[in-house]
């Protein structure tokens, strides 16, 4: 089926996208981030073989004075912020973790400054974690963080920023957070207020980095700086807002929700069954990953500081209005849409009145009667679909990874699960649906429609960061309906938005969430199923020809 292609294309060009870009060599322009410089100096600061560095070790003091040395390089001056790890003033300290910490463990934090031009204007800060875990050398995690504040240290010693920059390398955050909140603990930072941060981390190995969480009420930040990010732009407000619910953290927590600075925060997610593994080595990072993560932090970076005095006061005032947050996701990687939760609600409510009007326009009570017959077979299609997604999991339960919080195969387990669902969804569905008339099909599209738009109204009130992915749909259908009343156009139209908007997306729900959601990805492939039956649902059925009441019969042998 065409749609059933559509929704492939569509999850094909977002992984496709979300590879990352073409890594550039050690040739590359100094204004521009490499991927092979920042590989030779993960390879230089890890060792050969890659080795562990974990905070309160040996090994994790060699590895910091290395990276001191490097620093020194480019002609800059590296400070040590160390603090003794104490409990009693910190508020963060998560148990089981911290009694794993070498005894009198001080937590040494690396801060560089790059001046600025103009002193007087508030600075950045770029921070990242130095240290690993106990279990492998973080070549990702979050060694690649580390390379790409270094190469742009780099470029900034030879070409200074209008704004005062400073980088931080926590230590302990492997242990939850402690360097970070030990430095949020202190009466004061160690340097002006910054204006804005940007925080790196990584949960993987390989693929684009999502720009995948930023401060509360962020809507005139991102509408200032979201489009400045680096190609492929991998970001969604429905991240944010699913992040917040998870037990995950980084840094960010201390600068954003202890500090109440403003900024974006980015991470890998792809090839997670390397995250906290031993062998998380620069050999298993791939360079689409590292250039993604310098490209990044290079051109938010010159967003950040290109931004006159007056805009920076404008938004900041703005910031403290109670506007909200701001919805936003990208397309493909190519650009970014972004708007208020205000706009938003006001979007879902228009589709909500378009589409509802429609039905209520439908008199014919035998339509209203068949409702519930259609409810039946869409609830029989989402069964259908989660049981193909149990037999999926259940079968990843008898592979060699099943142990495994994260496995290599999580991406294709969890796309094949989304299309196989998918099509035995679709499957089912054709055949319930298919005695239904065109006259009785429409009606069926309209209230598809009016209860996506219905759902999407309470995502925009209750969840708003994930309201478009069913709003902006239901808008166009409704548009559409309202216009041209030809229904198959409608449901084509929203069926096209809904793919554009859901195809790359479950390319990182599925990275994100891992291999052991299979229910999860079944349930979402069919509700897309039944979405998507309202475009081949509405198209015209011949009619059989009636048999007239006094049409003569045959006498045996009659030819």
């Amino acid at each position: 089926m065409v749609s059933t292609l559509m929704l492939g294309l569509s999850i094909f060009l977002g992984w496709y996208q979300y590879r990352g870009p073409t890594p550039l060599g050690p040739d590359a322009p100094a204004d521009q981030p490499s991927a092979a410089r920042m590989r030779a100096t993960l390879v230089e600061l890890l060792g050969d073989p890659a080795l562990k560095h974990t905070t309160g070790t040996a090994a994790g003091e060699a590895f910091l004075q290395r990276l001191e040395q490097k620093l020194r390089g480019f002609g800059v001056s590296p400070q040590r912020i160390e603090i003794p790890f104490d409990p009693e003033r910190q508020n963060r300290h998560p148990r089981g973790r911290i009694d794993l910490l070498p005894p009198d463990t001080v937590l040494k934090n690396l801060w560089v400054t790059i001046q600025g031009s103009d002193p007087s204007l508030a600075p950045i800060l770029v921070a990242t974690h130095h240290d690993s875990c106990r279990w492998g050398p973080g070549a990702g995690d979050a060694g690649s963080a580390v390379v790409a504040l270094v190469e742009h240290i780099r470029f900034l010693a030879t070409t200074p920023p209008v704004r005062t920059t400073h980088y931080l390398f926590t230590d302990g955050e492997e242990f939850g957070l402690l360097g970070a909140y030990a430095i949020a603990a202190q009466q004061s930072l160690p340097f002006a207020r910054p204006v804005f941060v940007l925080n790196f981390d990584a949960r993987g190995s390989r693929g684009g980095i999502p720009m995948f969480e930023t401060h509360s009420g962020n809507h005139a930040w991102v509408s200032a700086l979201i489009d400045d990010m680096a190609r492929p732009k991998i970001t969604s407000s429905l991240a944010v807002t699913v992040y917040r619910m998870l037990p995950n953290a980084t840094d960010f927590n201390a600068w954003h929700g202890e500090l109440g600075l403003p900024g974006f925060n980015y991470a890998v997610i792809g090839g997670a069954h390397r995250y906290h593994r031993p062998d998380d080595t620069p050999a298993n990072l791939s360079d689409r990953t590292l250039q993604h993560m310098g490209a990044h932090l290079f051109s938010m970076h010159h967003a950040i500081d290109r931004l006159p005095a007056d805009a920076v006061q404008r938004v900041q005032q703005e910031s403290t209005r109670p506007a909200g947050s701001a919805v936003f996701f990208d397309l493909y990687g190519l650009t970014v849409i972004h708007f208020s939760e205000r706009v938003q609600t006001v979007l879902a409510l228009i589709a909500v009145a378009l589409i509802g009007w429609t039905c209520l326009r439908q008199r014919s009570r035998h339509r209203w009667r068949r409702l519930p017959r259609h409810g039946l077979n869409t609830l029989l299609a989402a069964l259908v679909g989660l049981a193909v997604g149990l037999v999926i999991h259940f079968a990843l339960l008898i592979t060699p990874w099943n142990a495994l919080k994260y496995t290599p195969i999580d991406l294709p387990a969890g796309l094949f699960t989304i299309a196989a669902s998918f099509l035995a969804a679709t499957l089912l569905l054709e055949w319930l649906e298919s005695r239904s008339s065109a006259e009785e099909s429409n009606a069926l599209s309209d209230w598809i429609w009016m209860v996506t738009a219905a759902l999407g109204t309470a995502l925009a009130l209750g969840l708003p960061g994930g309201g478009y992915l069913l709003v902006l749909p239901s808008l166009v259908y409704g548009l559409i309906r309202g216009v041209t009343a030809n229904v198959r156009l409608a449901a084509w139209s929203g069926w096209t938005v809904a793919i554009i908007l859901d195809g790359p997306l479950l390319v990182l729900l599925v990275q994100s969430l891992g291999p052991w959601r299979q229910p999860l990805y079944a349930v979402l492939a069919s509700l897309l199923a039944v979405l998507a039956m309202t475009t081949w649902s509405t198209r015209k059925r011949k009619k059989a020809r009636p048999i007239p009441k006094n049409r003569p019969r045959l006498a045996r042998g009659d030819a």
